[in-house]
């Protein structure tokens, strides 16, 4: 596993005041499930469910797809673990820039791992495996579900692993398990933790073909998943919660502060769907611009360095409210006109 993701506000405690390096939304309100949570705490005296088979049968239902079509993780993390675990020694092409974890969890299950620029055939093994981030982290971009389902058909004999963890950031269409029972070499990768804003949680889970997925349960630890977070999975699931805000705000704020940042002269903010997007900073590094927002003004970034194909020039922000997202830009002039004089 990297270390180095967003949101590494416990390296900061109280220095954080303002966080843009977490592309979950940060002002939701959470009171109506720490509320059900705190009258079920008795949950915690007893162990889990080896697996959680009535969450995992209402997201099925949700999706309208058969419960042995669902498997229910630890995170989404868990579940990218666990398919590198399966097909381990496999060939696995991860398109860059991308989630840094199916590189680590490929490179710790001895896969051949091939960093193409595109999804495209390439000279490798049969046993191959194709992981895309969709919506994509870092950059927002969001690949149209048209020519995922395409590719997928087009490509029977490779697996397709297409992780939707931010689908809830977006307003494009995403590929649905249920129009694709026919394909099994499609496993999407959904995540409860971001959709409900409760990373601290870890709750994701995986839709594909049942074959898979019994494959996928017979290599995973009972217990995986703990009481409180089925718990709050099937609270938040059952009583239809929505905690984010309306995407139309939230995304038309992102593209105000991409105009923002874009203005100052050095910086270049990549197109996004999303309400995160990553920047190119042609005049800073980008740990040590991380390090001087923290102690001067409160503000914590994505430092995007460690993104494969990424350099020490790039940042990955999250909008926030306008006035934050004002703060911000203000700071890294300040910052800009320092390095400057």
């Amino acid at each position: 596993m990297t270390y180095g993701h967003g949101d590494d506000i416990y390296h900061y405690g109280e220095q954080v005041k303002i966080n843009f390096s977490s592309n979950i939304y940060s002002h939701a309100d959470l009171s109506e499930l720490k509320n059900h949570l705190a009258d079920r705490l008795d949950v915690i005296a007893h162990y889990p469910e080896p697996a959680p088979r009535e969450l995992e049968a209402m997201i099925a239902r949700q999706h309208g797809i058969p419960a042995d079509m669902v498997m229910v993780t630890n995170g989404a993390n868990e579940a990218i673990y666990l398919i590198a675990q399966l097909y381990r020694g496999w060939t696995s092409i991860i398109p860059q820039p991308t989630y840094i974890e199916y590189a680590d969890a490929c490179d710790i299950f001895d896969h051949i791992v091939t960093h193409e620029n595109a999804v495209q055939t390439v000279q490798a093994e049969e046993d191959r495996i194709y992981w895309l981030c969709n919506p994509n982290n870092p950059t927002g971009n969001v690949m149209t579900k048209t020519l995922l389902a395409y590719i997928v058909r087009r490509n029977p004999r490779y697996l397709f692993v297409i992780d939707q963890s931010y689908a809830d950031y977006t307003k494009k269409e995403m590929l649905q398990q249920s129009e694709m029972t026919d394909c099994y070499n499609l496993m999407l990768i959904h995540s409860l933790s971001k959709k409900y804003c409760i990373p601290g949680i870890r709750l994701g889970y995986v839709t594909a073909s049942p074959i898979i997925i019994s494959r996928l349960k017979e290599i995973r630890q009972p217990w995986a998943v703990n009481a409180l977070a089925i718990e709050a999975g099937k609270y938040l699931i059952g009583n239809n919660v929505r905690v984010l805000p309306e995407l139309d705000p939230l995304l038309a704020e992102a593209q105000r502060l991409k105009d923002n940042l874009s203005q100052i002269e050095g910086i270049m903010v990549m197109d996004t769907n999303t309400n995160f997007m990553l920047a190119h900073i042609d005049w800073a590094d980008s740990g040590e611009l991380k390090k001087w927002l923290i102690e001067n003004h409160g503000i914590l970034i994505r430092d995007a360095s460690n993104f494969y194909s990424l350099d020490k020039h790039y940042v990955r922000i999250a909008a926030q409210t306008p006035e934050e997202n004002d703060l911000l830009v203000e700071a890294i002039r300040e910052y800009k006109d320092l390095k400057i004089i």
